[in-house]
């Protein structure tokens, strides 16, 4: 019946990351993820003697996904504040009820220097003969 089916919505994969300040550590700095899908849940972390964070994989129940109008997006921004400024180590918008495996690859490697640019990143899901593109603001230099 419509509506009555519970959808497994998945608002972020496991996130893994390193925070340094010109190639140094940053030890103990508070690490906040905001997911964004109904209602914002914010989670947090901080980072260990070597600046690495882990943050577990987030999900959630919903009837929306059953809806055929409903069109599922999870913003996912993950920032840490240093001395007074906001730094962006991701900032992206999944589409649909999985996490991208480009999301996935990307967000189990948020090496970030709060040194470094933020920049504009494009990057393509393939899937077979059909992709999809989304645009990611990040610190993280991916080469």
């Amino acid at each position: 019946m419509f509506g009555l089916i519970r959808y497994k919505v998945h608002l972020c994969c496991e996130v893994k990351g390193r925070l340094t300040v010109g190639g140094k550590p940053l030890i103990n700095q508070l690490v906040e993820r905001s997911l964004t899908y109904d209602e914002e849940e914010i989670d947090s972390v901080y980072t260990d003697h070597d600046g690495c964070f882990i943050m577990p994989a987030k999900s959630l129940r919903s009837r929306k996904p059953g809806n055929i109008l409903h069109q599922p997006v999870v913003r996912i921004i993950v920032d840490t504040e240093y001395r007074g400024k906001v730094y962006n180590i991701f900032i992206g918008n999944q589409r649909g009820i999985k996490t991208p495996l480009i999301f996935q690859k990307f967000l189990s490697s948020l090496h970030a220097d709060l040194e470094a640019e933020e920049k504009k990143h494009h990057l393509i899901e393939r899937d077979g003969g059909e992709f999809d593109k989304y645009a990611v603001l990040s610190i993280v230099d991916w080469k």
